[in-house]
């Protein structure tokens, strides 16, 4: 199996047509034949069935994708690192929530920056299925996520808790907030079960969304209420007339770092954990 064949298949999977592939590849349409026909003898299944209408994925070839993907970041990752090797002491990748790229990431980055100077450092921000599966997978070293997927090869610790404040652009108590503008977080599902206990008199409303980087673009567009991080809710009354809601509940979402348990002794993931808790303790001062 050839890496050239992987990046083939999943050029295929997103042009849904041989020779619109070979078009994009450079390569006649016979040589995208041929890499698909070995590597569907090389996996031992078929992956596409072809037609007028184009190629589709079979079952195989869907369950193959995610696989495919896995394979070619794992192989970039690698020439990455190997790379780096010739310049650099050590390679060190991170990721956290998305959404706290404004809390965290900067102060942790700036920290590692400082506490690893002869090392090269990778930052993401992405969603907590997302990065365990990486961290599982080798493509990831330290983690800081919102939702623990408990896997024996992962070690979890609790690392803080971040507060969520009511926001309104018009309510100034809570009993003048109205459901038809109010936006429901649904960020995360320690947030969602949270205020379905303790607000559940606006549990049912017109909008809600799992995104609360839209939550603040629409609060600025069309005003109303929602629930944002206590640091971005502070800055949101200071930068437009809006207040804090009075009598509002403050939401708790508990946040925890991840890595590979057979690495949590490496020099690299243990600066790495120290310099996230002196980027932690930086925010509460």
């Amino acid at each position: 199996m050839q890496l050239d064949h992987i990046e083939t298949f999943l050029d295929i999977i997103e042009s849904r047509n041989f020779n619109r592939t070979a078009d994009r590849l450079g390569l006649t349409q016979s040589t995208i034949s041929t890499r698909i026909k070995n590597l569907e003898s090389a996996i031992g299944s078929e992956l596409f069935q072809r037609g007028r209408a184009g190629a589709e994925p079979t079952a195989a070839g869907r369950r193959f994708e995610a696989y495919a993907r896995s394979l070619v970041s794992t192989w970039s990752q690698a020439r990455h690192d190997v790379r780096a090797f010739n310049r650099f002491e050590g390679t060190l990748r991170v990721a956290a929530q998305v959404g706290m790229t404004r809390s965290v990431l900067p102060g942790w980055v700036e920290t590692l920056c400082q506490a690893l100077p002869k090392s090269s450092i990778h930052v993401e921000s992405d969603y907590s299925n997302q990065m365990v599966s990486d961290l599982s997978m080798g493509n990831l070293d330290i983690a800081v996520l919102y939702a623990p997927r408990y896997l024996p090869e992962i070690a979890y610790e609790h690392l803080m808790v971040e507060e969520y404040l009511m926001v309104s652009t018009a309510a100034r108590n809570l009993s003048d907030v109205d459901p038809d503008t109010y936006i429901r977080p649904g960020y995360t599902v320690v947030l969602e079960k949270t205020h379905a206990e303790m607000l559940a008199q606006l549990a049912i409303c017109r909008l809600s969304t799992g995104s609360e980087a839209l939550a603040e673009i629409m609060l600025r567009r069309t005003g109303g209420t929602c629930y944002m991080r206590s640091d971005d809710a502070r800055r949101f009354t200071g930068e437009i007339p809006s207040f804090l809601v009075e009598g509002a509940p403050t939401l708790h979402q508990p946040v925890h770092t991840a890595i590979l348990a057979r690495r949590k002794h490496e020099p690299i993931i243990r600066k790495g954990i120290r310099a996230l808790h002196l980027a932690v303790m930086s925010l509460e001062v």
